[in-house]
């Protein structure tokens, strides 16, 4: 009995571990990159879901391989090709990502009346070698970004 207990004991503080947060810490692949400013928004694993460090007043930043999320965020600055669309509600849309053990991708789009959609970024993180690109609206080539998690391998 007694070790059945322990055993028990011993086994939440791993539970514990397992659903935890894992930011995802992506830095420019060339320190001479002055456009690279980061993947926004930061990215985040928790409970096998992909997460976005973003404050929602409604629907979810969270999403699971292969499904779709939307959220809600007030006075947000959208700019599209370097042009301002101005601060104001906005709605984001995660449909469909990949988050398996070898790659992370996903597009993120952009509403202001979550009928038109427009495409932000495209992000694709390789999980065994953490190289990561992202690329915005209508940029060529993308970003490149070293990744990992935040105190571990990615």
């Amino acid at each position: 009995m007694k070790r059945i207990i322990l055993l028990t004991l011993l086994a939440l503080p791993l539970a514990d571990v397992a659903a935890a947060t894992n930011m995802i810490v992506c830095e420019p692949a060339s320190k001479n990159d002055r456009s690279a400013t980061g993947i926004w928004p930061v990215l985040y694993l928790s409970q096998n879901k992909l997460c976005f460090n973003m404050k929602a007043q409604a629907g979810s930043t969270c999403v699971k391989n292969g499904l779709t999320t939307t959220w809600f965020t007030e006075a947000v600055i959208v700019t599209v090709d370097g042009e301002s669309l101005g601060r104001d509600d906005t709605w984001f849309k995660v449909a469909r990502p990949t988050v398996n053990d070898r790659e992370i991708e996903y597009t993120i789009e952009v509403s202001r009346d979550k009928q038109q959609w427009l495409t932000m970024s495209k992000v694709s993180i390789n999980r065994i070698s953490g190289q990561a690109v992202n690329w915005f609206i209508h940029e060529h080539g993308g970003t490149s970004y070293n990744c990992h998690l935040e105190g571990k391998k990615l």
